[in-house]
């Protein structure tokens, strides 16, 4: 009787201990080696490069009166497209659903390794754009700077310095 009291206990502590059913099944699938659906997914969304802003979405100016160079950009759609009428300004969505007015919209698409020369002017995310792992939240998140490459002697790695600063090649972008 003692016996089956204990085992009843230990089976509640591990249940009680794991969050959801998909932790025992992320916890079964690494004792065993194996990876689950989900994770595989992901993880290889990730490393095919499948990160990217969506389709109707271009970089835009979050600095006020900074310029083209200086200004910090978020990926939005463009709700209402610049024109005279509205001092040559856009009024975008944000992906965190912050409607502004910005006054530099910027198409950009991701870096080939022929887009980065010594001096050439790449967008990047100064805090982000060095990290192996980035989800689809992180890249459209981030804010974007022009910096300038600085080495290409890594290129063959996908990394590119920038700024004197190395950066994954697949994380940059070049303004259109």
């Amino acid at each position: 009787m003692k016996t089956i009291v204990f085992l009843m206990m230990c089976c509640s502590l591990l249940i009680v201990s794991c969050e959801t059913l998909t932790d025992i099944e992320q916890g079964a699938s690494a004792i065993s080696g194996t990876v689950s659906k989900g994770a595989a997914v992901s993880g290889s969304a990730a490393s095919r490069g499948a990160v990217d802003f969506r389709n109707d979405e271009v970089l835009c100016s979050v600095s006020d009166d900074e310029s083209r160079e200086n200004a910090r950009y978020l990926p939005a759609v463009i709700l209402t497209a610049p024109t005279a009428a509205t001092g040559n300004q856009a009024e975008v969505l944000y992906p965190d659903g912050k409607k502004d007015w910005t006054r530099i919209v910027l198409p950009s698409r991701k870096a080939n390794d022929s887009d980065l020369k010594i001096g050439g002017s790449v967008l990047y995310m100064y805090y982000q754009s060095d990290d192996e792992d980035m989800s689809q939240e992180k890249y459209r998140n981030n804010a974007w700077t022009f910096g300038t490459v600085t080495s290409t002697d890594e290129i063959f790695k996908g990394v590119v310095e920038i700024d004197g600063r190395p950066m994954l090649v697949k994380w940059i972008r070049i303004a259109q």
